[in-house]
């Protein structure tokens, strides 16, 4: 067996403080210290809240300043992804996610589709990741991994590339709210999660590796974030389901050997380019 040890952080946060979450974060790690996790993941925009608005604009520095604490927290060998504000090289502020370990920033990657319908308003704030410079797959002790902020997983081509290029599991860190309530004592639970649990299942089956659901718990203004957070196999089972509604933090142990079994009874090798071809005259 090729096991490894993921952690999810569905919590919280308060909007637009930096400091109060920055502490958070370093107690959950602190918490997993002695469970031997090659993984911590935090949810989208972890560090700042999600509904920030103009607070957006304030928040990159002190989130930069704020990651070289986290990172001084993590084990030898371990990585921890956090959702935070960035500033790119033009100096407009990106929705991002950071890889930290070994007492530092290895890297970060930027959220590339934006929504902007109902609630979201993204677009109006954040500039999109470019594909070219953003689409990563980070290497550590444990495996080989890739990134993809929220909406991205409402889209195909993000996590196939990283699939691609690599990526033995794919994170996906999200602040999804709860769209529609059904009754608490409802089996199948929300709209939104049932959404939710097609695309990733989807994802991992297509493209045969792990994914890793880490979502945003708890109240923000109007707005409730109803966690959910998930590990799927890449034949397409739950491994490992959060709590609705509350802070909850799991450890998952999955086998990476996995892989290679699915991709013995998979189409995943068969890459037709051409049909990109075609999307990029449409």
């Amino acid at each position: 067996m090729n096991n490894v040890r993921i952690a999810l952080a569905q919590i919280p946060s308060k909007i637009g403080d930096v400091r109060k979450n920055t502490q958070h974060h370093i107690e959950i790690l602190r918490q997993v210290a002695k469970e031997s996790v090659d993984f911590v993941c935090f949810p989208e925009l972890s560090l700042t809240g999600y509904l920030m608005k103009d607070v957006a604009y304030e928040v990159a520095t002190e989130c930069s300043k704020s990651l070289t604490k986290i990172a001084r927290e993590t084990k030898i060998n371990q990585r921890a992804v956090v959702g935070f504000v960035r500033e790119n090289d033009l100096g407009f502020v990106q929705n991002a996610a950071a890889t930290l370990g070994n007492g530092k920033l290895l890297g970060s990657t930027a959220k590339f589709y934006l929504p902007t319908y109902g609630l979201f308003e993204e677009t109006r704030y954040f500039a999109g990741g470019n594909p070219k410079t953003d689409l990563k797959v980070f290497e550590s002790p444990a495996c080989r991994f890739g990134i993809v902020v929220c909406e991205d997983a409402w889209h195909p081509e993000p996590i196939e590339a990283l699939a691609r290029l690599g990526a033995d599991l794919v994170f996906c860190i999200a602040s999804s709210p709860a769209k529609g309530i059904v009754e608490s004592n409802s089996e199948r639970g929300l709209p939104i999660e049932e959404q939710w649990m097609s695309l990733l299942k989807a994802h991992a089956l297509m493209n045969t590796i792990f994914v890793v659901f880490v979502n945003r718990s708890g109240p923000e203004d109007e707005e409730y974030f109803w966690g959910g957070s998930a590990v799927i196999s890449p034949s397409g089972k739950t491994i490992t389901k959060a709590k609705r509604f509350e802070s909850d933090l799991l450890i998952s142990e999955i086998d990476l050997d996995e892989i290679k079994r699915a991709r013995r009874f998979t189409s995943f090798r068969d890459h037709n380019v051409r049909l990109h071809e075609v999307l990029i005259e449409l």
